[in-house]
């Protein structure tokens, strides 16, 4: 039976073959040690009124490349 279009095969381990490039991006920044202690001054900054959250997020979203589709997820 073919597969799908968009759908990828899985393996036995019920892992996709290939990772699209959002997943490889994810796994890229959840294993970068500066995203995350940049990531964590942002939220505390944030937790201490230090910043607005609009503001403090779209600027860390600028500084790593980070953009969104609207509905997604």
């Amino acid at each position: 039976m073919p597969t799908p279009p968009g759908r990828r095969q899985r393996r036995a381990g019920g892992l996709p073959d290939a990772l699209g490039r959002a997943e490889i991006a994810a796994e890229f920044l959840r294993r970068n040690r500066t995203y995350r202690a940049e990531h964590a001054q942002m939220q505390q900054r944030i937790a201490s009124g230090a910043v607005a959250q609009n503001a403090a997020e779209t600027a860390f979203a600028r500084r790593w490349g980070l953009s969104f589709r609207h509905g997604a997820g």
